[in-house]
């Protein structure tokens, strides 16, 4: 189907996290979009409206490919087990890559878009640092835990309201599980210089670690400005 039949979208800002970096954030020269997989900001109307929106104002961007933490919202909403989860979140990741590997090459000429894996990224030298640390302020600083498990809970309850409590404190701590290796992450890619972190969608706990809600958090997270973006039908 060409892009022209496709319904069309158009990204606006929700929010900029912290508030002020609003008319700030377009200073820098590159950001990081983060993709979810399997969620439906991602089909391929919706992509496009982000990256149009990203190639108004970054001359380069790294996508960030949401592959090996898509295990664990596998194991948790498929009932799958950790090998099997890990094995089908590896492939959607490489599936999203190519598949849309012509949409991101039409932007070429306003920003240059590179590729980075979840699974890439976790095999750096201070990822495991990070995510013991976001592992520690998450059993000891209850504001933290709190705020979480909050997301986590939100997310379950309107996918599915009929859990039972055993069952849904298992998928919020899967979804804490999720969220803190999503995290550290992010703060790797601060550290290399990607200040600004633009999704269609919102953080509500990173958000918090934004506007110093937060002050035990990874310094990294404090300093990311995180850019939510609405897509609308035009």
């Amino acid at each position: 189907m060409q892009n022209s039949l496709l319904t069309r979208y158009r990204a606006k800002i929700i929010f900029v996290s912290p508030e002020c970096q609003r008319n700030k954030f377009e200073g820098y020269n590159s950001c990081f979009f983060g993709v979810s997989l399997e969620n439906s900001n991602f089909i391929r109307p919706k992509l496009i409206a982000s990256l149009e929106w990203i190639s108004n104002r970054f001359p380069s961007c790294c996508v960030l490919i949401g592959d090996s933490i898509h295990r664990i919202t596998l194991e948790s909403l498929q009932d799958l087990n950790p090998e099997e989860a890990k094995d089908k979140a590896l492939l959607l990741g490489q599936e999203f890559f190519y598949r849309e590997q012509s949409i991101f090459s039409q932007f070429d000429r306003a920003c240059k878009f590179k590729f980075v894996f979840c699974s890439e990224i976790q095999q750096y030298h201070d990822y495991a640092q990070y995510h013991e640390s976001l592992k520690n302020l998450y059993k000891e600083d209850i504001l933290f835990r709190t705020s979480v498990r909050s997301f986590g809970e939100k997310f379950h309850k309107k996918k599915q309201s009929q859990l039972s409590l055993e069952e849904l404190e298992r998928r919020i701590e899967k979804s804490s599980d999720y969220f803190l290796e999503e995290f550290a992450i992010f703060a790797c890619l601060q550290r290399r210089g990607y200040q600004v972190m633009v999704y269609p969608g919102s953080f509500s706990t990173l958000t918090e670690i934004a506007e110093a809600k937060h002050p035990n958090a990874l310094q990294e997270l404090k300093d990311l400005t995180v850019v939510s973006l609405q897509l609308k039908k035009r």
